[in-house]
């Protein structure tokens, strides 16, 4: 079984989202663009045996690929699941009579995104060239560093 691409209703599934999303065509549009980012920061040879080859859905590289591929997919619409406000985008908190709705903000879009990014890198981290790495200590957050000062 190949990799990648991975099917919607399967992304969905992964995801743990409603199944009715899986109708959305804005899954499929970006199908493309996943493609590209995972060719972009994965070494060659493996992106090639990820699209190209039979694997066992137990082998590290298939199923790296495939979670990959599906946090890269919610990172790349999220925004835009957003724009609908009648209570498709991504909700926040609902109001106690359901009569309110709060989505993600801007910010809290771009914070999730990073995550989802994250996520992806982390779980390719074998399977990266030197771009996907250096994406990936990119995104990553920093631990603090202890400080000493000295008084004369």
């Amino acid at each position: 079984m190949k990799a990648i691409p991975v099917e919607v209703k399967d992304v969905i599934t992964i995801l743990n989202l409603p199944a009715d999303m899986a109708d959305n065509p804005i899954f499929s549009e970006h199908e493309a663009l996943v493609m590209r980012r995972m060719a972009e920061i994965t070494i060659d040879d493996d992106y090639n045996v990820a699209v190209e080859d039979d694997l066992n859905e137990d082998d590290p590289l298939y199923v790296a690929f495939r979670y990959s591929y599906a946090f890269l997919l919610l990172e790349s619409v999220a925004e835009f699941l957003n724009l609908k406000t009648l209570g498709e985008g991504i909700v926040k908190s609902i109001g106690l009579d359901s009569s309110t709705t709060e989505l993600l903000t801007g910010a809290e879009i771009e914070a999730f995104k990073a995550k989802l990014e994250l996520r992806a890198l982390t779980l390719l981290k074998g399977f990266l060239n030197e771009e996907g790495i250096a994406r990936m200590y990119e995104l990553k957050p920093r631990v603090a560093r202890l400080i000493r000062i000295g008084v004369i």
